[in-house]
């Protein structure tokens, strides 16, 4: 029989699509300050600057005349914490999060930055930015997980054709 804490994390693996080679990196993720000096900090400014990229990158290819107003307005509304906040609520993620006994996991800046963390992880874990960025999409619902197969087959190999946006 696995242990709950396991097959949670099973389970998360399974709702952002990917399967960690390294789980300590996961676990890593998954550790606020308030739990360990070695927490994830250093993942949440990377994950941060994949979601940016991500989402900039998405409104810029739909439309490369964007301003750069509409475009930060865009990132901001959809890099936020309220906004990231609320996938993380989707994925059960406050329940995985370690933190010290008098820190609240459900608090928003803890959710917040254990998501960014998650897809610095991913990046880190793949040797592969891209790899995180597909699975922001795909979370965000930007790429069905069918056009993703189609045109991504496998974690390991990158493709760079755009046709999966439409």
């Amino acid at each position: 029989m696995k242990e709950p804490y396991t097959s949670s994390i099973e389970d998360l693996q399974t709702k952002i699509k990917y399967q960690f080679k390294d789980k300590v990196l996961l676990t890593k993720a998954l550790t606020h300050a308030s739990f360990s000096y070695d927490n994830n900090g250093a993942l949440n400014i990377l994950g941060t600057e994949i979601i940016k990229t991500a989402i900039s990158f998405r409104y810029l290819w739909k439309n490369y005349t964007i301003s750069k107003g509409d475009l930060t307005s865009q990132m901001v509304n959809l890099s936020n914490c309220d906004a990231v906040s609320n996938d993380a609520s989707d994925m059960k993620l406050h329940e995985l999060i370690r933190v010290a006994p008098k820190v609240d996991p459900k608090a928003k800046g803890v959710v917040c930055g254990c998501y960014r963390s998650l897809f610095g992880a991913i990046g880190v874990d793949a040797k592969n930015l891209d790899v995180a960025r597909e699975k922001f999409w795909i979370r965000q619902g930007w790429i069905s997980i069918k056009n993703m197969q189609k045109h991504f087959p496998t974690q390991d190999r990158y493709s760079e054709s755009l046709d999966a946006f439409e």
